[in-house]
């Protein structure tokens, strides 16, 4: 019986040998051909990143002024057309230079109409009489000094009043080659650098208004996409300094996602290359989305988690998604991509 149990032992083990010499070039042959992967372990796994809900059209509208608002036309969570009215600045003080500026340019518009046209008849007439005048009064003048030197000569007049008469007659000469001066200027028009002199000082004026107007257009904020107001950073009685932000807008219909990925999945993900999304808004859906930038860099993470423990010293990839339908999400929203 011993004897036997052993035959019985022996013929076993050598039906194994048997059996690994004959299957067993072929089982590892069967490993070895198996697909493998380039690069680590870690390929072999689902590519996942956390992203958030954004608009590739998002502006930031900040004030051009410094001054105090008037009046807020929008709530954060409106939405705006483009070009729509969101906020107006006192505009007193601006109004008041604008007027002045006005009044400014037309009185540089009339000087220069009356520059290019040059003097009026009535002008040149004025100025002729003047002339007239003063010939008269010259001949008169002479005439007395003339009557009081002869009268001098017979000893009937003092010097002195032949001294006097002298120099009114002087005096009126004078008078008379200023008139005659003045006569011919009026009779010869404004002279070319007038002109130009009056044409320089209304283009100064029309600069300083179109200046002005700009800066008082400043004083009204319009929207400059359509789109929906995501927040709101004053209220009417408060003032703002150049630069002060006051709304940022977003524009819905370009939405898209903006993902971190891992530094250890980066060149993993290619452009065009397909994607799921999923929100804990909607659980068990799942919305397709498709690659559309890989940034050549790599910097440090920015998104929050909802984890506690998570760190942000770690170094990630942004990789920018398009939805195929964006009506589900609003901006904002945190969601998971993984890369198909």
């Amino acid at each position: 019986m011993r004897n036997r149990r052993m035959l019985i032992i022996v013929g076993a083990v050598a039906a194994g040998a048997l059996l690994l010499a004959v299957f067993g070039p072929l089982v590892l042959n069967k490993k070895e051909n198996r697909p493998r992967y380039a690069g680590s372990a870690s390929t072999a796994r689902t590519i996942t990143a956390k992203g958030t809900v954004e608009s590739s059209e998002e502006v930031m509208v900040g004030s051009q002024v410094q001054g105090v608002v008037s009046r807020v036309y929008v709530s954060a969570g409106d939405s705006v057309a483009k070009g729509q009215l969101l906020l107006e600045f006192d505009r007193h003080k601006i109004h008041a230079q604008l007027l002045q500026a006005q009044a400014s340019l037309a009185a540089a518009r009339a000087h220069l109409s009356e520059a290019r046209a040059g003097y009026r008849p009535e002008e040149i007439s004025m100025a002729q009489y003047g002339s007239q005048r003063a010939q008269t009064v010259y001949q008169e003048a002479r005439a007395e000094y003339e009557r009081l030197s002869r009268l001098f000569h017979k000893d009937a007049v003092t010097a002195v009043e032949v001294s006097r008469a002298e120099e009114q007659m002087r005096v009126a000469d004078a008078q008379l080659q200023s008139s005659n001066a003045n006569l011919v200027k009026f009779r010869a028009g404004l002279r070319p650098e007038e002109v130009r002199s009056a044409l320089a000082g209304y283009d100064r004026a029309a600069a300083d208004l179109r200046m002005i107007e700009a800066v008082a257009r400043d004083y009204r904020i319009v929207s400059p996409i359509a789109g929906i107001v995501a927040e709101r950073h004053r209220d009417a009685g408060e003032s703002a300094d150049i630069n002060t932000p006051l709304f940022k807008l977003v524009n819905p219909e370009y939405s898209r996602i903006r993902a971190e990925l891992e530094e250890s999945e980066v060149g993993r993900v290619k452009v065009g290359q397909a994607a799921e999304i999923t929100a804990d808004a909607y659980p068990g859906k799942v919305f397709a989305g498709r690659v559309t930038k890989v940034f050549p860099v790599v910097q440090k993470k920015t998104q929050k988690s909802f984890d506690p423990m998570a760190s942000f010293d770690i170094n990630t990839q942004e990789i920018q998604v398009a939805l195929q339908d964006r009506s589900a999400f609003e901006n904002g929203m945190t969601v998971t991509v993984r890369f198909k």
